[in-house]
């Protein structure tokens, strides 16, 4: 067998050197995340079946959420808020879905349309002193919502 001369030696080690660089590259490759998966996270199968219905709103409530008077007084309410009007869309779609049953009102979808839950509490006594819900506050606990939809 031949001796390595120091001339092979040092060419080995140069390859040692490169393969280590490669390496490193292929460790890099591996770790590498492709932009087109971070663009778009998945849409949930709720939201996209959810995206395909619509609600019917009543005219009254339409009037309700503007301004209107109260009774007889010569006082108006001022017109409802942007969050009290996705709220009653909100309701008026949950009430369909629960075949005009009171149903409980969670925070869960409305914090996916953003809407807090601070939020849904200023909105919801708002709403009931328009005569469109009444509400069963319970501590601790999501409220019972009974949805009017007959114009009293």
């Amino acid at each position: 067998m031949r001796q390595p001369t120091r001339l092979t030696g040092q060419m080995e080690s140069a390859n040692e050197h490169s393969r280590m660089h490669n390496d490193g590259d292929d460790i890099w490759d591996k770790l590498r995340i492709d932009p087109a998966k971070i663009a778009a996270p998945p849409v949930p199968a709720k939201i996209r079946k959810r995206r395909e219905q619509f609600v019917m709103v009543p005219m009254w409530w339409v009037e309700r959420l503007g301004r209107y008077r109260i009774g007889n007084a010569n006082c108006e309410t001022p017109r409802a808020t942007g969050t009290a009007h996705q709220v009653a869309l909100h309701l008026l779609h949950l009430h369909w879905k629960h075949h005009g049953k009171p149903f409980k009102l969670p925070n869960g979808m409305l914090g996916y349309d953003g809407i807090s839950r601070t939020s849904k509490w200023r909105a919801l006594p708002d709403l009931e002193r328009r005569g469109l819900i009444t509400v069963e506050r319970r501590p601790r606990k999501s409220p019972i919502i009974r949805v009017l939809v007959v114009q009293p």
